[in-house]
């Protein structure tokens, strides 16, 4: 990786941090939100494991909203409940975000079922590693844990049209060459935890 887009990827996890501290939760404040070890290694790895021009995309997309007021941590978290809380969703929080275009949604959908396929892949090679993290589907989401699912599409509905569609390319090509998103999302977590491989770290559990 470029030292230029490490440096994006730290201003990107910056910004968002600072998102995450205004993030008005219906109990109180959560213990991640004082957890910035865990939060920027979660981002780190996600954004890692993003083509340089998808990050490039994202920081100046992330730079602007927080010009303006747009919290987009905030509205990643509210998106979530059109899932977990419809109902609520639909009558308090849908009026209040930006519509999601058709075109976004399509785009979406061909995201998360591939980040599906991944993720279970990832899951029955590694299943101490994944018993840890979230549940994979949508389904898990009555287990109270926001599933992968769940979480995916409340974050990728806050993102422009042209990120979308370089993740989506990206998706292809990764696709094409037989590789997961998932497991390079891992093989940097790892790194950042400590351990030399995903295998090491599975062993560990």
């Amino acid at each position: 990786m470029r030292p230029e887009i490490k440096n994006t990827i730290e201003n990107i996890i910056n910004t968002e941090w600072e998102m995450f501290q205004k993030v008005d939760n219906i109990g109180g404040r959560a213990s991640c939100q004082d957890d910035f070890e865990t939060f920027f290694i979660m981002r780190a790895s996600q954004y890692g494991s993003w083509s340089e021009e998808m990050v490039e995309c994202y920081a100046k997309f992330a730079e602007k909203c927080q010009r303006s007021g747009r919290n987009l941590l905030t509205e990643k978290y509210a998106r979530m409940m059109e899932f977990t809380h419809p109902d609520y969703y639909k009558k308090n929080i849908a009026p209040a975000l930006p519509p999601v275009p058709e075109a976004n949604k399509v785009l979406i959908d061909k995201i998360v079922k591939a980040m599906i396929g991944w993720e279970t892949e990832f899951a029955a090679r590694y299943p101490k590693i994944s018993g840890a993290g979230r549940p994979v589907t949508s389904e898990g989401d009555a287990s109270g844990f926001t599933s992968m699912e769940t979480y995916a599409r409340g974050e990728l509905a806050t993102y422009p049209a042209e990120l979308l569609r370089l993740y989506s390319d990206y998706v292809d090509l990764l696709t094409a060459e037989g590789r997961s998103l998932s497991l390079l999302n891992q093989q940097i977590m790892v790194k950042l935890y400590d351990y030399d491989t995903i295998e090491e770290a599975e062993a560990s559990l």
